[in-house]
């Protein structure tokens, strides 16, 4: 079957199975695929019986996006009536993963399930399997797995669980069917207080449903938990002050979170917005500031106290903080000179 491989002269063949496993290893370290596959076959040949020649040499095929060889040589393996039952599950595990490679997830997860049927406490199908069935939208199955993982592994599992419902709560509101996702989601919240996502969907299900009060508490609880995700809720935490008839509170609540945690750089930007909005400009250069001071290659910072300069036609300062941004940028590296034309 893979004689062709071997015809090649001018390089000395291994003699046993070992040697060649050892020489391919160095041949995909220097990325001579070719080399690779030649002494992979070569493996086979030398230890036909075996089972670890065909499996470095099925994972080899994978690697390089043959998915069709992979499945034949794994199929070929799973007829022999030699392999132990620890053969027989990696022989499956590796089916599986190149049926989910190739984008055939039913497929994959057939073949996984097989593995634990075979070895029901095997992590890699269990933990494969929750997110193929997360793929396909199964998430009572997908759940099942992570409990079954969980226990295996020994540990609490309550964060990866949530995961799966606030996927269920998005899948469902993506459907309309928005009282599956708020029960969907509220159990996400159960399972782990602190996701941040579980609490972006929630906020999104009660603005939708017109509770504002309660999509701002929600909403409310994402720059508390995680103050980079602030950005994702600044607007709509201020579009529910506006609908609550309270849009002054809003600057309130930002000043409120920069009492708690002064280096909060999303919500002092957010403030320099709402004070240029009202155009207290001093004051929202002021804020800007400060925030370069903690960090000087803020980039939109820069960019809102150049666009404030030039919005009062201070026109010299704009330029040097236009100058300073363009630094910024070519430190690291986001500006590349164009090649000339011909």
């Amino acid at each position: 079957m893979f004689d062709w491989l071997l015809g090649r002269r001018g390089r000395r063949q291994p003699t046993d199975a070992d040697e060649a496993a050892r020489a391919a290893l160095l041949a995909v370290l220097d990325r001579d695929d070719a080399r690779a596959e030649e002494l992979l076959a070569a493996g086979v040949k030398l230890d036909s019986s075996g089972v670890e020649p065909y499996l470095a040499l099925a994972r080899f095929h994978r690697m390089r996006g043959e998915i069709g060889r992979a499945i034949r040589i794994h199929q070929n393996l799973l007829l022999r009536r030699d392999l132990d039952p620890e053969q027989t599950a990696t022989c499956l595990a590796d089916l599986a993963a190149d049926f989910r490679q190739g984008g055939f997830l039913q497929r994959a997860i057939a073949s996984y399930q097989e593995v634990l049927a075979h070895d029901p406490k095997h992590t890699g199908a269990l933990s494969a399997l929750v997110a193929l069935l997360g793929d396909v939208r199964d998430f009572p199955r997908a759940l099942e797995m992570q409990r079954r993982l969980s226990k295996v592994l020994r540990s609490d599992g309550s964060a990866e669980e949530a995961r799966l419902w606030v996927d269920m709560a998005e899948a469902a509101q993506a459907e309309g069917k928005f009282d599956e996702a708020r029960r969907a989601v509220k159990k996400a919240l159960r399972r782990n207080e602190r996701s941040v996502r579980a609490w972006l969907v929630l906020g999104a299900l009660e603005s939708e449903r017109g509770n504002a009060k309660a999509a701002l508490a929600a909403w409310k609880k994402v720059p508390e938990l995680d103050g980079r995700s602030g950005a994702l809720v600044f607007a709509h935490i201020e579009s529910a002050y506006a609908a609550s008839g309270k849009p002054e509170e809003y600057e309130s609540y930002l000043r409120s979170l920069l009492a708690e945690r002064e280096d909060d750089a999303r919500a002092r930007l957010a403030l320099a917005r709402v004070l240029a909005a009202r155009h207290d400009i001093e004051e929202a250069l002021a804020e800007l500031r400060r925030l370069l001071e903690r960090d000087p290659e803020n980039l939109e910072a820069r960019a809102e106290v150049g666009r404030l300069l030039l919005s009062e036609r201070r026109d010299a300062e704009a330029t040097k903080e236009y100058a300073e941004l363009l630094d910024v940028l070519e430190r690291r590296g986001l500006l590349r000179s164009r090649e000339r034309l011909g």
